[in-house]
């Protein structure tokens, strides 16, 4: 029985690949570098969808087309003017008006039972509305403080003199500023209720109680639940859509010049100062190498070459930040707020750009095209470019530190086409 057993398994053994070997932890001879940052999905692709059936995708680009126009229309509502005693402005004069609600294309991730749009807005319409209740409010208690002091003075005068001949002169001087003032003071008080009225429809536009409108229109395209994620942008500079926007606007104007209208706006974007030679000389000396990525720090990777007789634990927290403090529960939450924010790149503006190509002669006639540029700042990628890392391309041939747009429009001469750049390190 034994003799048996012992054939079958020299049989067994005799059949079998010993390929598989047990490597050892090796000495690594080489440095590695930082990974690469990858943007989000968002960015790569305005529209996120995957589906088995591809007669679903036909229409999607469709889709998008008429839910962009759908948003920009949702924040550009307004009262209608019978409504507020107001005189009908045409279209054009509105469409004309910075004081709005400027809103990129909607990024839209897709998943199974629903789809989160992302829009950046720039409220400039909010802006422009408190600027003139503050004013309003300012003139309205003044002209109180004086209505009031004007009759102390009046009925104070009555009391010290006795002057009857002159009381009757007086009654009616006062009676005359007092219906003045009563007048203006009522058509303060209603330009104040109609701006705070508008400043109302101004606040619901962001909360559930408009948005849940604009959610059922947009439900009928994709069949599904819809999310918003609006992002409240600062600054016009933020968003290169919003920006070309601002400057196609002012130049379908014929009186305001091109380059004066894009020198207005790059005046208002502020760029954080960055010494280049610095960056380029310590870059020289460290070869691109981080020698506090732990790779680069232990060259062996087996655990007991690295751990030297320490603990883990302390190994670890040297590493990396040590967010619990004093052994306690209580997280340090501002360091870990530090910690997920120095994480992400792109997100400090270090130059913009505009390109506007068309007629835009002042002169009413059919001129040859215009060519006009303006630049302030670096277009540049700062860790391909300076600090010799590599980095990927989205969709292929975008850089990822760019974020691209363009608008076209017409005057009444002809069409132009503006172009911009806004970039990040």
């Amino acid at each position: 029985m034994e003799n048996k057993i012992k054939k079958f398994l020299y049989i067994f053994t005799k059949n079998i690949d010993n390929n598989n070997k047990i490597i050892p932890f090796k000495v690594k001879s080489s440095e590695v570098g930082k990974t690469r940052y990858f943007l989000p999905v968002s960015k790569e692709w305005k529209n996120s969808i995957y589906a088995f059936n591809q007669n679903n995708i036909k229409n999607m680009a469709i889709y998008d087309i008429n839910i962009n126009l759908l948003i920009k229309s949702f924040f550009n509502l307004y009262f209608n003017p019978k409504f507020l005693y107001n005189k009908d402005r045409s279209i054009k004069y509105r469409s004309l008006s910075f004081n709005k609600i400027y809103a990129s294309k909607a990024e839209i991730k897709h998943t199974n039972n629903k789809a989160i749009f992302t829009v950046y807005v720039y409220n400039r319409e909010k802006i422009a509305l408190l600027k003139r209740i503050k004013i309003l409010k300012i003139s309205f208690y003044k002209n109180v403080k004086s209505l009031v002091y004007n009759n102390e003075k009046i009925f104070g005068f009555f009391d010290e003199e006795r002057n009857y001949k002159n009381k009757n002169r007086l009654e009616d001087s006062s009676n005359m500023n007092y219906k003045s003032i009563k007048a203006l003071l009522c058509k303060e008080l209603i330009l104040l209720r109609k701006y705070k009225l508008k400043l109302s429809l101004n606040k619901y536009k962001f909360e559930e109680k408009l948005l849940y409108k604009l959610k059922n229109f947009i439900v009928k395209y994709y069949n599904k639940k819809v999310e918003f994620n609006i992002v409240n942008l600062r600054s016009i500079a933020f968003h290169s859509e919003i920006i070309t926007k601002i400057l196609t606007s002012k130049i379908t104007d014929r009186k305001s010049g091109v380059i004066y209208s894009m020198d207005a706006i790059l005046k208002k974007v502020i760029l954080p100062k960055v010494n280049i030679t610095m960056i380029k000389k310590f870059n020289i000396k460290t070869k691109g190498i981080d020698f506090n990525l732990l790779n680069n720090k232990y060259l062996n990777f087996n655990i007991n070459s690295i751990l030297n007789d320490n603990n883990l634990s302390e190994l670890l927290n040297k590493l990396y930040y040590n967010i619990i403090l004093n052994n306690n529960l209580n997280k340090d939450y501002l360091r870990i707020y530090e910690i997920i924010f120095n994480s992400i790149n792109y997100k400090n503006i270090s130059g913009i750009k505009f390109e506007a190509k068309g007629r835009l002669s002042r002169r009413n006639r059919a001129d040859k095209s215009i060519f006009r540029l303006r630049l302030k700042g670096r277009l540049k990628n700062f860790d391909s470019s300076y600090k010799g890392l590599s980095c990927i391309n989205t969709r292929g041939y975008a850089k990822p530190n760019l974020d691209y747009s363009l608008f076209t429009s017409k005057r009444r001469i002809g069409a132009f086409a503006v172009k911009g750049w806004v970039s990040g390190n």
